[in-house]
């Protein structure tokens, strides 16, 4: 057998020194690989900080850098994922975009309905020839999916109801255009916290608290004036709508939330048929109401005579509004400040039909506080024309 020779000393101390090189370089190299690492994290560190990107209430919405997305839950509590900074936006229906005309133009992709020659007269030129893209609200009507996705919107706003049928509404929209649809309450009194809401959303809370504040004052004295009433003090209205002002709709309908909030007493008797109202009436049931003051629906096409109808033929003479002289036509210009579509220009109609109705209770020099509400809410001063056109046709003559 052969035997191993003994190695020297010398020899020994060479080879401690090569073996400790090597564990030098060797922990220098790991070292190396770990600070790459730390640049670029493995999957586990990023589902973490994607995990953390998109967990956020809409009031931290508009912050974090491009493709940063946010998750939130809207007021009818449904979950979803949008861009953190939006830019762009479009409405399922009139009532939220009639709001962001108001709160923030510049946002919108585009109207719902291209507005009337009577609309553009109260709408900046560079609004005016936007064509409608359509929408979901009212009878059969429906979005053009395909100019929208067009257009890429970064979310598309549902303001109006909240029910289960909107919810459904909204999940469907949103399927058909892969873009988040945000449901927010319409309702008129909570049209301050509206419009704080979209202005948080979008990141134009100053410009939503002047709206929203003004929207609060109106609401806050209409509910205080219309619990000073007795029943026989509130004022019997019918709203006249349709072709011949034989359509209408009751207390209670998204579409007299200004007959009410104002606490007047709506004559009309009948059932609310649908979303859209708007329920026929025969002119025996509204003799047999009797009511005191009639309002007329808006023409926005200017292609109606209902007003000259009702306040110049034989056949409503014998009607208590039309004997005294207490037919008015609701105003429009750009929207509507009453109904169809219901917006936020409804916070006017309330002062305007509160000082018409209960002028004791509404102490308003009115052609002042609708000059102030247009500059305000429209951003434009009317003129005096622009003021007789509006409400030619809407203000006592007592």
């Amino acid at each position: 057998m052969r035997h191993l020779k003994k190695d020297s000393p010398g020899r020994t101390a060479v080879a401690r020194a090569v073996l400790a090189l090597v564990l030098l370089a060797a922990v220098v190299l790991a070292l190396a690989l770990t600070g790459c690492g730390s640049s670029a994290p493995g999957p586990s560190s990023t589902t973490a900080a994607s995990v953390s990107s998109t967990t956020a209430t809409a009031s931290s919405v508009g912050t974090g850098g491009p493709g940063a997305t946010v998750t939130m839950t809207d007021q009818a509590g449904r979950q979803l994922t949008i861009p953190a900074s939006i830019k762009k936006v479009y409405c399922t229906s009139p009532m939220g975009t009639n709001l962001m005309f108001m709160l923030a133009p510049d946002m919108l992709i585009g109207w719902n309905i291209s507005p009337t020659a009577l609309e553009k007269e109260y709408i900046p030129e560079k609004y005016r020839n936007v064509t409608g893209l359509g929408g979901w609200f009212g009878k059969n009507t429906t979005g053009n999916v395909e100019e929208i996705i067009k257009r890429a919107p970064d979310v598309v706003l549902s303001i109006g109801y909240l029910d289960e049928a909107a919810k459904s509404d909204a999940d469907r929209i949103q399927g058909l255009l892969h873009i988040p649809v945000i449901m927010i309450d319409g309702s008129l009194v909570k049209s301050g916290d509206t419009l704080r809401y979209v202005g948080k959303l979008l990141g134009v809370e100053e410009r939503a608290k002047e709206l929203a504040d003004y929207c609060d004052g109106v609401v806050k004295e209409a509910e205080a004036n219309s619990a000073k009433l007795t029943d026989a003090q509130r004022v019997k209205v019918y709203y006249a709508e349709g072709m011949k002002g034989l359509n209408t709709d009751p207390k209670g309908s998204e579409h007299t939330e200004v007959l009410d909030l104002v606490g007047a007493a709506n004559v009309a008797d009948v059932q609310v048929e649908s979303e859209y109202g708007m329920a026929p009436v025969s002119f025996e049931q509204v003799l047999l109401w009797n009511p005191q003051v009639i309002l007329v629906a808006s023409d926005p096409n200017q292609e109606s005579n209902v007003y000259e109808q009702i306040t110049t033929g034989s056949q409503w003479k014998t009607v208590t509004a039309t004997k005294v002289g207490r037919v008015y036509q609701i105003p429009r210009g750009p929207f509507d400040w009453f109904d169809r579509p219901p917006s936020i220009s409804r916070i006017l109609g309330v002062r305007w039909l509160g000082n018409l109705l209960y002028p004791d209770l509404y102490q308003y020099d009115i052609k002042a506080e609708v000059k102030r509400f247009y500059k305000l809410f429209y951003q434009i001063d009317l003129s005096d024309a622009q003021l007789q056109e509006l409400m030619g046709r809407a203000l006592s003559s007592k």
